[in-house]
């Protein structure tokens, strides 16, 4: 008997992949937005897709075309046939409030086919298939379903990495209704793929609590990302699904997430992707006092596994996925400005341009933006774009682009590499005007910040910059932009992403400024709605917001307003030169700032610089000259970092990680000239007079959050020597 039942899995197993193979005889239609005048990504306007037919219950549709705009589902839609990431990437599909999707009942869907997808239902929508559903099907698909309320009904066979792909589904809301469940091995959830369970519920037909109950000891069924508690109960015709949350991330090893082989001389260390609260961390002892050290070699990911390859060492050593940076609050973090603005021509972005290295074109000195050149050393072939300059070798200069993901993650390693908490990803009005070009670029910036953010452990949120845009639209464009962010890409639900307070931050920068004719009411209603979508909202303000004068506006209701913000950070950049500079600021403004924040009941994140230089940006003109506030070899950024500290400040805004243009930047860069393209004045690491590495200001950065957290004692001089 036991051999027959093998022999029924087997002729149903192979019956599903045959049906899979022949796929059905319907007419094809490809999702394709790009010629339609619009902008709109809707799936029903007839122009987002191929041969100009509303997508409907007699076609096979298939989102495929790489770059393009979200597929928005605001109604009741068909499909014959859905097919998602087929031999490209399917980018979003997303149903909203009061939309449905309806996949028929004779053919299978795959949502990650062979290719990335995610599909998205929102509260108060709902998918339903008549037939299979795969979510990442065939060897190299990752297909995401992510229910944030709202119903998913399946009425043939669910599986998750099906044949060979992954698969991961979150039900952070609404009810997944399961009619078919396979229990095998490796069943409904193969492979890296996870089912994921917060808020919502699952419900599948029948008795599966057994099975269940083994995904779940296996780490395929999780709640809250592994965080949480699974239950599941068998009320006589149905099993249900339900998580409770826990108390965060664990701090120590998961059994069944990380594996440690030895191969040849290597160590090979793999979890799965799916774990993205994890960090690989390393001991040379288990005796107290262990010190736990984040691993911060490259790791490769490839069909839902993460993978690290180590030497041996001949030391003993110790490993484990602990948490990364604690994202539940701001306080004794020094977080950086990322300004990711930065793409090249032939970069694979629509808007195919050098943007913000120059300004204009071609790319050469005469157009040159930036006054510090970044180290392009640890960059790959396909991270470098060429300019029309050259070093002083004859080599061609080249640059790289945010677009790129693999770059933006690299500048996350590094951050992980330096103990550094994360980010602020500015995300300027002006750069994002609806359904052009460099709006998909600023999109993209983001999708990459938040996967740098979740691979190596660090922390991120979006701060808004108002500067240079017109008021008249100013509110309605923070608010529709965040609503975007929120139900799009859905940034709050990463567990990267930074909350203070139980809530996610929101930073806003620029109101109150004097030049600009925002008005205290305009402020005033932004807090309010930001406050009232369930945000703890930050303020980047004038360096007077306390008094009113010089880089403020004057009106007195602007005073009552900025202590309306959760945390008030006043801009500083510039606003003094040297050490003794730092002093006076810190006496006339910090310390009073600190007081008045406080006694408003807010927080108060005081910001440094390392040094200023505009003097490209300015087509090099003597009234802004070349290293116009110098570095001092980080002298200058240390004396601000414990001027902040000695305070009593709790949290620190670094200006900036990634800000060439205004020579501000921290991350890696040219330390001589010869690193530099010839014919143009750079500044330099080393144009002080202290030879450093290029890494020296992420040290000072890792040096200085240390001293913030109390790690090292408060001191006025940089505790740390260049090698």
């Amino acid at each position: 008997m036991k051999e027959l039942r093998k022999l029924c899995k087997l002729v149903v197993w192979a019956l599903l992949c045959a049906e899979i193979s022949l796929k059905a005889q319907l007419t094809a239609t490809t999702w394709n937005p790009a010629g339609n005048p619009s902008g709109n990504g809707l799936w029903t306007e007839s122009a987002n897709w191929t041969g100009g037919q509303v997508a409907n219950g007699s076609n096979k549709v298939v989102l495929n075309v790489s770059g393009a705009r979200a597929c928005v589902v605001d109604g009741a839609v068909n499909a014959g046939q859905l097919v998602a990431g087929d031999n490209g990437p399917g980018g979003f599909l997303i149903v909203t409030n009061g939309g449905s999707l309806a996949a028929s009942a004779t053919d299978w869907s795959a949502i990650g086919y062979n290719n990335t997808i995610q599909l998205m239902v929102e509260s108060g929508g709902s998918a339903s298939f008549g037939n299979h559903l795969w979510i990442g099907f065939d060897p190299g698909s990752d297909g995401t379903l992510t229910m944030n309320g709202g119903t998913v009904s399946v009425s043939g066979m669910f599986g998750l990495g099906w044949n060979g792909g992954k698969g991961t589904v979150h039900v952070n809301g609404g009810t997944l209704n399961l009619s078919q469940w396979s229990p095998g091995n490796p069943g409904s959830i193969a492979g890296a793929s996870v089912l994921d369970i917060g808020a919502g519920t699952v419900v599948i037909t029948g008795n599966q609590a057994s099975s269940v109950g083994s995904f779940i000891s296996s780490g395929k069924i999780t709640g809250y990302g592994g965080t949480g508690v699974v239950s599941n109960f068998f009320n006589g015709a149905t099993t249900t699904l339900t998580a409770s949350p826990g108390s965060g991330p664990p701090a120590t090893n998961v059994v069944n997430i990380l594996s440690i082989n030895l191969v040849n001389s290597n160590l090979v260390l793999s979890w799965p992707t799916s774990a993205v609260y994890y960090v690989l961390k390393s001991a040379t002892n288990l005796a107290a006092p262990v010190v736990w050290k984040t691993v911060t070699n490259n790791a490769t990911t490839s069909n839902g596994t993460n993978q690290v390859v180590l030497s041996m060492s001949g030391q003993r050593s110790f490993f484990r996925l602990g948490s990364g940076v604690d994202a539940s609050t701001m306080n004794r973090k020094l977080l950086m400005g990322y300004q990711g603005w930065f793409s090249a021509q032939g970069d694979g972005s629509a808007q195919n341009s050098w943007v913000h290295w120059f300004h204009g074109n071609p790319p050469n000195t005469d157009n040159l933006n930036i006054d510090l050149w970044p180290d392009m050393s640890e960059l790959d072939p396909d991270e470098l774009f060429t300019t029309s300059m050259t070093y002083s070798n004859g080599t061609p200069a080249k640059l790289y682009s945010a677009y790129k993901q693999k770059t933006v993650v690299r500048h996350f390693k590094w951050m992980a590499e330096n103990n550094l908490d994360g980010v602020f990803f500015q995300r300027f009005l002006s750069d994002i005007p609806t359904g052009q070009n460099i709006t998909a670029l600023r999109n993209q910036v983001a999708i990459n910040v938040r996967v740098g953010a979740e691979t190596y452990g660090r922390v991120f949120a979006i701060m808004y910059d108002i500067s240079g845009y017109p008021t008249n639209t100013l509110v309605s464009k923070l608010t529709n932009d965040w609503l975007y962010l929120v139900n799009t890409q859905h940034v709050t639900n990463s567990p990267s992403y930074l909350h203070h307070n139980g809530k996610p931050v929101v930073a806003i920068w620029g109101f109150g400024f004097s030049g600009r004719d925002d008005t205290p009411e305009q402020a005033q209603a932004a807090i309010d709605w930001f406050k009232a979508a369930g945000c703890t909202v930050m303020g980047g303000l004038p360096t007077n917001w306390r008094t009113l004068n010089g880089d403020a506006q004057t009106n007195a209701a602007w005073s009552n307003v900025f202590r309306q913000f959760d945390v008030i950070s006043p801009w500083a950049v510039g606003r003094y030169g040297n050490n003794s500079g730092a002093d006076n600021f810190r006496v006339n403004q910090i310390v009073p700032d600190l007081a008045a924040a406080t006694a408003a009941g807010r927080d108060y994140m005081p910001v440094i610089f390392p040094g200023f230089s505009w003097h490209n940006m300015h087509d090099q003109n003597p009234l802004n000259p070349l290293n116009q506030i110098p570095r001092n070899g980080g002298n200058f950024y240390w004396r601000q970092a414990w001027n902040a500290a000695r305070s009593g400040c709790t949290m620190i805004y670094g200006a900036m990680y990634d800000e060439v243009d205004e020579g501000t930047a921290m991350f890696k860069m040219a330390t001589k000239l010869a690193d530099t393209p010839q014919g143009v004045p750079m500044v330099t690491l080393n144009m002080d007079g202290t030879d450093l590495p290029s890494d020296w200001y992420l040290k000072l950065a890792d040096q200085a959050g240390k001293m913030l957290r109390g790690e090292i004692p408060l001191q006025t001089t940089i505790p740390i020597s260049p090698p």
